[in-house]
């Protein structure tokens, strides 16, 4: 055999046995592949498969571009990994039927009960509340869902802030403030925004209440001294009116109402109906005080000054109840 003929054969040689060995298979290929088998097996509910499928992903090509994906829900899986992932298949197959019924709700509601400590269990306790307060209209029972939620240990802080915000809410919108400041004053530091925002609403409501009892108070004595005024001997209704109502008082309502609503007008889109109402309620402060100076049967100097205290006071009531009652955002800036 000549040189060329042996050269020639040995690399035919090579070339079948390199044919003969099976190509290196390529990870990224094999990666995606394992990829889609998690996310079936996640749609099919099996977690603890689908955990392991991405697992598999992150240690067959840790660079893919759904090797971040794969991450995130395998974080997530291991964060809902509970009774070995029986109650997170429960919930999810409530959250994946479209407008459960009742029984599908109430069922959940018993099962999570007995739930073993973990994210699951206020999750559930939130499509319950959910179910209850939206579709069912029993706030009570939605109500009773969430706190549960709120006092689970086991529950993440954002499921038990999200469950604070919605008793919060639903408390509102049943018109109990009380009840939506005690829940968020049991956990002040669980959402300390909405811990300040229903205090600031409940201090409000409280000097709403004082304000109101002011003014009641000041038309009780209005009335009174205008009894008094009327059963005097020789008194003149006309004359009473005059002495009560002055010009002068009435031109400074309307220049206060009036010129504040036109200042307001001038530099912005701001609210006028506060200054209008202030105007007015000034005015019937001021009506309301010189009536019962006229009517008073005390004139010494402690019972002028406790006139004018009241009287004062009356103003800041006008005054409250014309921003709280047109527009609340003119009172956050003092802190209320």
């Amino acid at each position: 055999m000549t040189l060329r003929a042996g050269v020639l054969a040995f690399v035919l040689g090579l070339a079948s046995v390199a044919s003969a060995e099976p190509a290196a298979p390529d990870p990224r290929a094999k990666a995606k592949a394992t990829y889609e088998q998690a996310e079936r097996a996640a749609a099919e509910l099996r977690f603890g498969e689908a955990l392991a499928g991405y697992d598999a992903v992150l240690s067959l090509d840790p660079s893919a571009p759904f090797a971040r994906m794969a991450r995130a829900r395998a974080a997530d899986l291991r964060a809902h990994a509970e009774g070995d992932f029986a109650p997170l298949a429960r919930l999810e197959a409530v959250r994946r039927t479209p407008a459960p019924d009742r029984a599908t709700i109430e069922a959940l509601e018993r099962d999570a009960a007995t739930f073993p400590p973990g994210r699951v269990r206020a999750e559930a306790r939130l499509i319950v509340a959910e179910a209850f307060w939206h579709r069912f209209d029993e706030p009570s029972r939605a109500a009773a869902a969430l706190g549960q939620a709120i006092e689970d240990p086991s529950a993440d802080k954002l499921t038990r802030a999200l469950a604070l915000n919605e008793l919060a809410a639903l408390e509102r919108e049943r018109g109990d403030l009380a009840a939506a400041y005690r829940a968020v004053s049991r956990f002040p530091d669980l959402v300390p925004s909405l811990y300040a925002e229903i205090g600031r609403l409940v201090r409000r409501e409280r000097l709403a209440r004082v304000a109101a009892g002011v003014l009641g108070a000041l038309g009780l004595v209005f009335a009174v001294s205008v009894v008094r005024l009327l059963r005097k001997p020789g008194r003149d209704p006309e004359a009473i009116v005059r002495a009560v109502i002055r010009p002068s008082s009435v031109a400074f309502a309307l220049y206060l109402g009036g010129a504040a609503a036109i200042l307001v007008r001038h530099h912005g889109e701001g609210d006028v109906r506060p200054f209008l109402w202030l105007g007015f309620g000034v005015l019937g402060v001021d009506i309301a005080a010189r009536a019962w100076r006229l009517g008073s049967r005390d004139g010494r100097a402690a019972a002028r000054v406790g006139r004018a205290i009241v009287c004062m006071l009356g103003v800041l009531a006008a005054a409250f109840l014309s921003l709280e009652g047109a527009n609340a955002g003119y009172l956050e800036s003092f802190g209320l």
